[in-house]
């Protein structure tokens, strides 16, 4: 699929300039547009084990937003995790639209990745996680953006993605975080 998006752009005429590279900044942005608001707390078992306290302002946060395949909503976090403290990220999928202000047993999924290794962890569906307890309101004064706050759990481990052997299980998490939905309804 890679080699069509590559062959896809080539074509006849005089070859496009090449893009100028984002700053790492403009990238990391793209990647985790900060937050100045928002936790995660989990338990991570297996591959990584750590009791994860992110919080800010101490360990920022990232902005949510809708999936990709816009069926819900993805946060993302990240800090220091494990003995050796290295960066993990942390993204969960939770199957809810911006209309949603309160519910309960909503499928969510998990996503661990422990940079500096390459490892990427995987739940790979809703089946395996859930959020218990979830609840969102808009920030009063900023149009398309909502507060949303739950407690979650995963039944089967992320397991790793590609080659190579290992899990993480996240047992339980609590998660709070400044969702932003463009094109408030």
């Amino acid at each position: 699929m890679l080699l069509t998006v590559f062959v896809a752009g080539c074509h006849a005429g005089t070859p496009a300039p090449a893009p100028t590279p984002p700053t790492s900044l403009d990238a990391a942005q793209a990647l985790c547009p900060p937050s100045d608001a928002g936790y995660l707390r989990a338990r991570l078992q297996g591959a990584i084990t750590a009791e994860l306290d992110w919080s800010s302002p101490g360990t920022p946060q990232c902005l949510g937003g809708p999936r990709p395949t816009q069926d819900g909503v993805r946060l993302v976090y990240k800090g220091p995790a494990g003995p050796d403290a290295l960066l993990v990220i942390v993204g969960i999928g939770v199957g809810i639209g911006q209309t949603v202000t309160e519910a309960r047993n909503v499928p969510a999924s998990v996503t661990v990745v422990r940079e500096g290794r390459g490892e990427f962890f995987a739940t790979q569906g809703d089946d395996k996680c859930a959020i218990d307890e979830l609840s969102q309101e808009p920030v009063a004064g900023q149009n398309g953006r909502y507060r949303l706050s739950g407690r979650g759990y995963c039944t089967q481990p992320a397991r790793i993605v590609g080659d190579g052997a290992g899990s993480v299980l996240v047992s339980r998490f609590d998660v709070e975080a400044i969702v932003d939905y463009p094109g408030d309804p």
